[in-house]
């Protein structure tokens, strides 16, 4: 099981491992679909609108942080202001902005490579979650990627996210086909998010 960077550290297939101070480790789950599910019976919501997001720095990473304070999403924040530029500039990244009566409340960036897809990121705020927004956001982000040529659209999620994201991707058609460790730095002993970031699964933890 390899972590950030070149260390390496044994893990016990059975039983536990400790992990070097300062370090997280999740259980990530990898999901596919190979077509788009069909169509739902969804009521139309108005209030909601997904145009293309504002990239630039401060903004973007605003709302990054918003949305992803409380699950600890900190690969955005990580990148120096040129990466980000970068990643975001990529023209292989579609990245939407989901507003709600104008006020910008999720994103999803959809990843295009090779005759696939992949959603590197998807989430909403958390005032917004349990609202029907998810699901907006993710239908579009489905349509969105079938509507290439592609053979098969993925998306990962954790047990870092929230707790019902797998049974949110599977409600949307996704199916699961992998499981991984993975094992990172705290952002929040970084300085990437504030130090009460995270629920209450994960408090952290001094080195």
């Amino acid at each position: 099981m390899h972590a950030h960077g070149p260390d390496t550290l044994a893990c016990a297939l059975d039983g536990y491992t400790d992990l070097p101070p300062g370090k997280l480790a999740n259980v990530v789950t990898y999901l596919e679909m190979h077509a788009p599910p069909p169509p739902r019976d969804a009521q139309p919501r108005p209030d909601l609108a997904l145009v293309d997001t504002d990239t630039r720095l401060q903004p973007y990473r605003a709302l990054f942080r918003r949305i992803g304070a409380p699950w600890l999403w900190m690969g955005r924040l990580a990148l120096s202001d040129s990466a980000l530029e970068a990643a975001l500039g990529d023209p292989r990244l579609v990245s939407r902005t989901l507003r709600r009566d104008g006020e910008a409340i999720g994103l999803v960036e959809v990843f295009f490579e090779e005759g696939e897809a992949e959603i590197a990121y998807c989430g909403v705020v958390p005032e917004a979650i349990g609202a029907g927004a998810g699901r907006f956001l993710m239908d579009a982000a489905i349509a969105q990627a079938f509507a290439r040529p592609i053979a098969r659209l993925t998306v990962h999620t954790c047990t870092l996210d929230h707790p019902g994201a797998v049974a949110f991707y599977m409600r949307c058609g996704f199916t699961p086909w992998k499981r991984a460790i993975e094992i990172h730095d705290d952002p929040r002993l970084a300085g990437l998010l504030p130090r009460d970031a995270g629920d209450a699964r994960w408090p952290l933890v001094e080195p």
